[in-house]
């Protein structure tokens, strides 16, 4: 087709879109109420571009092939009918090609628009583009957009439109959050359209569905607020930040046992996390990052000394039983009174209500959230305890979402939220343990142990002979 035709194209926007066209940036996040136009408003961004601007690439992309097919194939068809049967002087000639099989639409200056799915990523790896509409965000993981998309568009300079509701916690949330970061401004932005700004639906409706739906719904659905909980969100973002919030006395758990909390890494970037919780107050998180088990025991067993606590509860999982076994042989030490428990995530819980005990943990802190649990303001700790959502299995029992999926999903795992999550694997009262019988039954055997494998070793005694103490390796 020839490159050198002149066309007008028409589209008459909203004035929420006109506001949302006059403020696009190189990359520009979205979030818009459902039914107001923002497909609408993304396929015609697409065919302006595409018309502008010859033998370049354009992708939509939706978090299924078969889900962008139904959401924006007819919309993109129908818009690009009036690139059919153009008079061109003498001529009635088609501007355009709809490649059914390919999903595609090919423009007469040799520019196409493409639908892909998110769920077949490798269609896209490879390609260069020069913008992309990606729908639905919440539901992508962050590896489509940083690991296959970012790089597309690098080439070209590409622009990418993020679009959607807000779902909670997820790559939407996260993206919305950098176009509002003032360090970013010169290459994003955020925008948000409510059902009250865009005029696109009746207002009695819009008051009916209020009265229809719980609160949390019409916030995420209609006000397009971050911090209302999904439908499957265990922890909202609300619950969450308002945990942060709460300046308690701390004389008023003074009482309370000191339990700490300790969730181990086990991929390259993840950091062991130490948590400790006294009642209804969770303390600062203390992350390590790169160390092996023997430099992160040391570390524990520093704090050990210094605050005595009277649990810890270790995620044993994989590397993390070693750790165990570690602080086992070490810990009286440093305290007569402390006790040392591996904790399975996967174990099966005691309570028929959930599946297993990393669903237990974060339901008990979930409730302990809701009761006034007071958390420090440490914004990835609030991301980790809004990450996880849950489901209910066959039998009924509240499953939450593994670690490796919500890796999968956003990139990282929730370390914090899983270490203060261990604080409440078992409830600890307020006695000392060296009054109860049994428990320093335990305690004497942990020594028992600990006395046997050091005075097994007599290098291990020389070097206790020599420091004296192990304080003085901190």
């Amino acid at each position: 087709m020839a490159t050198d035709i002149q066309v007008k194209y028409k589209f008459e926007a909203r004035d929420w879109q006109k506001k949302c066209l006059n403020s696009l940036k190189r990359f520009t996040v979205l979030a818009v109420h459902r039914r107001a136009g923002k497909t609408t408003i993304s396929i015609n961004v697409l065919i302006l571009t595409a018309i502008k601007h010859p033998d370049r690439l354009y992708a939509y992309i939706a978090p299924e092939l078969k889900q962008a097919k139904l959401i924006a194939w007819k919309a993109l068809k129908d818009a690009c009918q009036q690139f059919q049967n153009v008079q061109q002087g003498k001529k009635t000639v088609n501007l355009c090609e709809f490649r059914e099989s390919e999903l595609t639409i090919r423009f007469w200056n040799s520019s196409e628009i493409r639908l892909f799915g998110a769920d077949n990523p490798d269609s896209l790896r490879g390609s260069k583009l020069a913008g992309a509409v990606v729908d639905e965000v919440a539901q992508m993981p962050k590896e489509l957009w940083q690991e296959i998309v970012y790089p597309a568009l690098m080439d070209s300079k590409g622009f990418a439109l993020f679009i959607g509701t807000p779902k909670g916690i997820n790559l939407f949330s996260e993206l919305f959050d950098k176009g509002q970061d003032p360090v970013f401004k010169d290459s994003w932005v955020s925008l948000k359209f409510t059902c009250y700004e865009t005029d696109a639906l009746d207002p009695e409706d819009i008051e009916l569905y209020k009265k229809s739906v719980p609160d949390e719904v019409f916030k995420r659905e209609m006000l397009c607020d971050f911090s209302a909980s999904g439908a499957n969100q265990l922890i909202s973002l609300f619950d969450a930040q308002q945990a942060t919030k709460r300046d308690l006395d701390p004389t008023y758990v003074s009482r309370m046992p000191l339990i700490m909390g300790v969730d181990v890494a086990r991929f390259g970037d993840d950091s062991s996390t130490i948590m400790f919780r006294q009642g209804l107050i969770c303390y600062e998180p203390i992350t390590c990052k790169g160390l092996d088990l023997v430099l992160l025991s040391e570390v524990i067993l520093r704090h050990v000394a210094e605050r005595q606590p009277r649990a810890i509860f270790i995620d044993g999982t994989g590397v993390g039983g070693g750790l165990v076994d570690i602080l086992n042989n070490k810990i009286h030490f440093v305290s007569s009174r402390c006790l040392i428990f591996d904790i399975n995530f996967g174990r099966k819980s005691a309570f028929a209500q959930y599946n297993n005990m990393r669903t237990q943990m974060w339901d008990t802190m979930k409730k302990w959230l809701q009761q006034g649990g007071a958390i420090p303001n440490d914004d990835e700790l609030v991301s980790d305890l809004a990450m996880p959502t849950y489901d209910v299995n066959d039998k009924g029992q509240m499953i939450l979402e593994s670690k490796k999926q919500i890796r999968d999903r956003l990139g990282r795992s929730p370390d914090k939220g899983d270490a203060l999550a261990l604080t409440f694997a078992e409830e600890i009262d307020q006695t000392d343990y060296i009054d109860d019988p049994i428990k320093m039954a335990f305690r004497e055997r942990q020594n028992s142990i600990a006395q046997y494998a050091n005075n097994a070793n007599p290098f291990d005694r020389f070097e206790r002979e020599r420091s004296n103490s192990w304080s003085h390796t901190w």
